[in-house]
């Protein structure tokens, strides 16, 4: 009896999943892959922090799901999954599915708005980020790009990380626990540098900066030559010598000719 029991609770715990996932303003998120209840009636709602649910989408016994309401416009519901588009503040916070009341899969959605920074190659640029740091347990900051760390930095022994392409080439400000700029610094930009950066602060568990993202394009640097036309009108008269030099050797000749 005990292993039935148990297959129930696994069963359970594995129909049961929670997705974390950010999106950037403006941009489109990706909050599931599609799911179906078997034989159920499935739904997707948005709960609101006032505990008031919004639906978003909803599908007949057996059907997949389709979007309604105010989400009619924005829900692209495909074989690839479930995507929101044109995301706004708004929309952070959790959603649900749901198989005939019974609920199935949390979505917890994180909208980021990002500072938009541009630097040019070789140069140095800053990426903003701030937090609270006096008065708090913070215990470290990190940056990271492309699912990658940046640089890395303990408050308690001021330790140092870097990213395998960042060595030697970022840094926070020296008193950024004292000032709470959390900011990243980063030297002779390199085109390979630019993409999506993540600001982060562990203060017991970890937090995002504000803002907690900035995107960097950086562009590449062009080495204007200059050229100066040649001229015509000079370099024949280079070639055919000064008009003085040609005026004198005539008169010579002139002169030992015919006696002038």
């Amino acid at each position: 009896m005990s292993w039935i029991v148990l297959s129930i609770l696994v069963i359970f715990l594995f129909s049961f999943v929670r997705g974390d996932l950010t999106a950037a303003l403006t941009e489109t998120a990706k909050l599931s892959s599609q799911v179906k209840c078997h034989e159920e009636a499935g739904t997707l709602i948005r709960v609101l922090r006032d505990s008031r649910t919004v639906p978003v989408a909803a599908a007949s016994v057996n059907g997949v799901l389709k979007p309604v309401g105010e989400y009619s416009s924005r829900l692209d519901i495909n074989s690839s999954g479930v995507f929101l588009k044109d995301v706004n503040y708004n929309d952070n916070g959790h959603y649900e599915f749901l198989c005939s009341g019974t609920l199935v899969r949390i979505i917890r959605l994180e909208v980021l708005v990002f500072s938009d920074i541009s630097a040019s190659e070789g140069n140095t640029v800053k990426l903003p980020c701030f937090s609270v740091t006096l008065g708090e347990p913070v215990e470290s900051v990190q940056w990271e790009t492309k699912g990658k760390p940046v640089i890395r930095v303990e408050r308690s022994n001021q330790m140092v990380e870097y990213g395998e392409r960042f060595k030697d080439r970022v840094s926070l400000s020296p008193d950024w626990d004292v000032l709470g700029d959390l900011s990243l610094i980063l030297e002779r930009a390199q085109l390979e540098d630019q993409g999506d950066y993540f600001c982060y602060v562990l203060k017991g568990s970890q937090e995002r900066g504000d803002p907690a993202a900035g995107r960097l394009k950086v562009h590449q640097m062009h080495v204007e030559t200059s050229t100066t036309p040649s001229n015509t009108k000079d370099s024949c008269s280079e070639r055919r010598g000064p008009w003085w030099l040609f005026a004198i050797v005539a008169t010579l000749v002139g002169v030992t000719c015919f006696g002038i």
